[in-house]
């Protein structure tokens, strides 16, 4: 049989010692390689965000661009070039030709441009009844 030896209490102090400092060496090597993946992580979100940023601006650039080029395009001059253009022969509608409507969809009373229509259809009733006759 063998026998029992003892310890020493040195050895004993020393092998606790060491395995906390490993302990402690462990978590520190853990930490900072923990540390390093969040930081490349990070550069990565932020490269992504840059990417976005820049897009956004390139965008809102051109979204300014074509607004600028549509309101160009909507000036009467513009307008009458287009119809002139594409052979369409319009102008703008005199004062006394437009009709006023009410949010009902009637047309708002006193306005001469109703008072001519009504005459003037009841005049091609007029017209078109003794025609038929």
């Amino acid at each position: 049989m063998k026998k029992n030896r003892k310890r020493s209490k040195k050895m004993s102090v020393m092998a606790s010692r060491s395995m906390h400092i490993g302990a402690v060496l462990v978590m520190f090597f853990v930490m900072v390689i923990l540390n390093l993946l969040a930081s490349s992580s990070c550069t990565q979100i932020m490269k992504s965000i840059g990417e976005k940023e820049r897009t956004l601006a390139k965008l809102e650039d051109e979204r300014m661009r074509e607004s600028a080029r549509w309101d160009a395009m909507k000036t009467a001059d513009n307008i009458d070039r287009a119809l002139l253009k594409f052979g369409l022969s319009m102008r703008y509608a005199k004062a006394e030709q437009i009709v006023r409507m009410d949010s009902a969809g009637r047309p708002k009373p006193g306005q001469l441009a109703v008072a001519r229509a009504r005459r003037s259809s009841s005049a091609l009733r007029t017209a078109s009844t003794s025609k038929g006759r």
